[in-house]
C-alpha cells in the first residue's frame, strides 16, 4: 500500500511509524539523518502534508535559522530528498563538487533552475554514500556544529 493511501491528511502517522514504513537498511539511514540533524544543527523535524502531486502525502523537513535543509519523502525500502540549492551557494559548490560521488555531481550538473531561486534535485538515499553527499548539500546552506 502507497504511504499517501496508509495516512491521508487527515491521519498524521508518528516518526516512529514513517521509519517502520521505509524499513530495512534505509531505516537504520533514515535514523541517522534524524540523530545527525539534532547534533549538527540542532534542527527539529517537522512533519507536513503535501497535496503536491508529484509526491503527495505526509513529508518530513528539516530547518535552521530559516533555511531549509530539503524535504524527506518517505518510501518503502527507502527515501527521497527534495532539495533547492540556491544560485547563491554556486561558488561553493564548485568547491564541492568533487567531494560528491560521481552520481551526485551527475544530478547537481543536470539539476534544473527552480522558480529563478536556484537549482532543485530530487534524489534517493539508499546507501551511506547517498547520506554523506546529502550531508554536503546541506553543509553549503549552513555549516555544521563541530
Amino acid at each position: 500500500m502507497e504511504w499517501k493511501d496508509m495516512y491521508p491528511q487527515t491521519n498524521q502517522p508518528s516518526f516512529e511509524a514513517m521509519a517502520d514504513y521505509i524499513g530495512g537498511e534505509s531505516r537504520r539511514l533514515w535514523d541517522s539523518l534524524f540523530s545527525y540533524m539534532n547534533s549538527a544543527y540542532n534542527s527539529k523535524p517537522k512533519m507536513t502534508y503535501s497535496s503536491c502531486s508529484g509526491k503527495p502525502g505526509w513529508n518530513v523537513k528539516f530547518q535552521k535559522s530559516g533555511q531549509s535543509f530539503g524535504t524527506l519523502y518517505p518510501e518503502e525500502g527507502s527515501f527521497s530528498v527534495f532539495m533547492v540549492i540556491s544560485y547563491k551557494y554556486e561558488a561553493e559548490m564548485e568547491k564541492l563538487r568533487n567531494e560528491l560521488s560521481p552520481e551526485m555531481r551527475e544530478q547537481y550538473d543536470n539539476a534544473q533552475d527552480y522558480m529563478k531561486m536556484g537549482r532543485w534535485m530530487m534524489f534517493r538515499i539508499n546507501t551511506d554514500v547517498d547520506l554523506r553527499d546529502y550531508k554536503l548539500l546541506m553543509s553549503i546552506k549552513i555549516k555544521p556544529k563541530k
